[in-house]
């Protein structure tokens, strides 16, 4: 009788999956996704954290990004759809399957470009409507019914280096508006032409969409990414793919038999010795590649081929340090720095396999993706900086918070006016001139400012008497009136006396 055993993931690992997701091998490295349900964008205010954006700020030379999202959409429509929207976007990495409508879907929208995506069975890969001035490169659009639907008011996109593969109508396009090779033509498996001169490139046009340079062979490899099992959603069916996990996954083996049934299940991992499996187990040891084999036996002997699956385990969280360029400083109140000191995110340790990824919020804005050096922008004063890494499994550092004190505002220098001191002319062989009683139209002496308050006042062995500025009383009080500032006339130090000038022009 016919058996299988189906590898699953157990309820915990499920929810951790959906977070964190699986994958094969990509440019020499672990490609992996996280689950996403179907992501709707309406405006340029909902690119969003909780829309699926990882980073950037919307213009074009910083771009929002939707990047490493696994969408399975069997009950849905659209896996991403973005409508009436101005922003510059990136749609990235992203696997979108089985999409009644389609995998993405562009209304309305300018300056959107969708790369290294895969999009595969469903209506259609993508959909433009109203759309302009957007891109369509790098990806596989495999075995849906359309592979890119150009719509109503659709005009002057680019769709260039793409893998066309097994759709029922690779795209259309009635009113030949859009652009189907600018630097690089793309792949259609339906490509009847030739190449002669072995340049990899059609020597006839692709007609159905008028792409002059059609390529050989795919620019983009189909990545056939398919459940073995519930938990196990966004694996390669290529059993020999990897899933990076934790020791806190457990894996499940379940087996069926419609004949006598299922007698046991035997595993091994890493070649050891065959066990009967009696429950959820997990894989400990130091992080790297695990070999998992299993096969099923019935009551009647009868025993299935050996399956094996390779996981990556990965149990060290990363950890994130956080440096200030110049100009910074520090000192017992926090770290000071300006609107144009660079701030870097380094990672001290990370996961050997897989893509570990650092994240930032800057006074609990949004989630962005570390990218290189940013800044700290705004009004001067306090700013928290809150960041953290993930490994490809999902194991996370703890969240680091940081708060940076902005200082843009350069320093101000005042000269301070001095108080005025009253004192005594200082000796001399020059006795003072008597004072007359002002005439009745002038103001007394002590409210005149003359023309010594606008001199700066000479070394004591000068014969010329300073006269200050003073609310001190007039010259003619007795010299035996004392107060402050005012000293005996025994005492022969010479106070220090700040001038209040004024500056005239003889």
């Amino acid at each position: 009788m016919v058996r299988k055993v189906v590898l699953v993931m157990a309820t915990v690992v499920f929810a951790v999956v959906s977070v964190v997701l699986v994958g094969g091998q990509s440019d020499g490295g672990l490609l992996w996704w996280r689950a996403h349900e179907p992501i709707y964008i309406y405006g340029d205010d909902a690119f969003t954290p909780q829309n699926g954006i990882v980073s950037g700020s919307g213009s074009a030379d910083d771009p929002y990004v939707i990047e490493g999202w696994y969408i399975d959409v069997s009950s849905t429509d659209y896996g991403i759809y973005v409508d009436h929207t101005s922003a510059h976007f990136v749609i990235r990495s992203c696997v979108i399957e089985k999409a009644r409508d389609a995998g993405i879907y562009l209304n309305s929208v300018a300056n959107g470009r969708i790369e290294k995506c895969q999009l595969s069975l469903g209506e259609a890969g993508v959909r433009l409507l109203n759309a302009s001035g957007n891109v369509i490169e790098a990806s596989v659009i495999a075995k849906n019914h359309y592979g890119v639907v150009m719509m109503l008011g659709s005009r002057d996109n680019t769709i260039q280096g793409n893998s066309f593969i097994d759709n029922g109508s690779n795209g259309l396009d009635q009113r030949h508006l859009n652009t189907w090779s600018a630097a690089s033509g793309n792949y259609w498996s339906d490509y009847t032409g030739a190449d002669v001169d072995g340049d990899g490139v059609g020597d006839q046009a692709y007609n159905a969409l008028y792409d002059p340079h059609p390529l050989m062979t795919p620019p983009v490899d189909w990545m056939k990414v398919t459940p073995l099992a519930a938990g196990l959603a966004g694996n390669p069916v290529s059993q020999a793919g990897s899933m990076i996990i934790t020791s806190q996954m457990p894996i499940t083996l379940s087996a069926s038999d419609p004949g006598s049934g299922v007698a046991r299940i035997l595993y091994s991992i890493n070649g050891e010795d065959w066990q009967q499996y009696t429950g959820p187990f997990t894989l400990s040891g130091p992080d790297g590649k695990y070999h998992v084999s299993y096969y099923g036996i019935d009551n009647l002997g009868n025993a299935e081929p050996a399956t094996e699956l390779e996981f990556v385990l990965d149990n060290n969280p990363p950890q994130t340090r956080i440096t200030f360029g110049d100009p910074s400083y520090s000192n017992q109140a926090g770290q000071w720095l300006t609107s144009k000191t660079p701030v870097v995110l380094d990672l001290l340790s990370a996961s050997t396999y897989g893509i570990t990824k650092t994240f930032y919020s800057i006074d609990g804005g949004a989630w962005r993706r570390y990218g290189g050096a940013f800044h700290v922008t705004g009004t001067d004063g306090p700013h928290q900086i809150t960041y953290y890494s993930q490994n490809a499994s999902g194991m996370t550092e703890a969240v680091q918070v940081i708060t940076v004190f902005k200082d843009d505002t350069p320093p101000m220098t005042r000269g301070k006016q001095g108080m005025t001191v009253p004192t005594v002319a200082p000796q001399s062989n020059v006795a003072p001139p008597t004072p007359s009683s002002p005439p009745a139209s002038e103001a007394p002496e002590s409210q005149v400012q003359t023309e010594a308050s606008a001199t700066t006042p000479q070394p004591a062995q000068s014969a010329a008497v300073p006269v200050v500025e003073s609310e001190s009383p007039s010259p003619t009080a007795s010299p035996d009136a004392t107060s402050e500032g005012t000293p005996d006339s025994s005492d022969t130090s010479l106070p220090a006396v700040t001038v209040q000038t004024q500056s005239t022009t003889d």
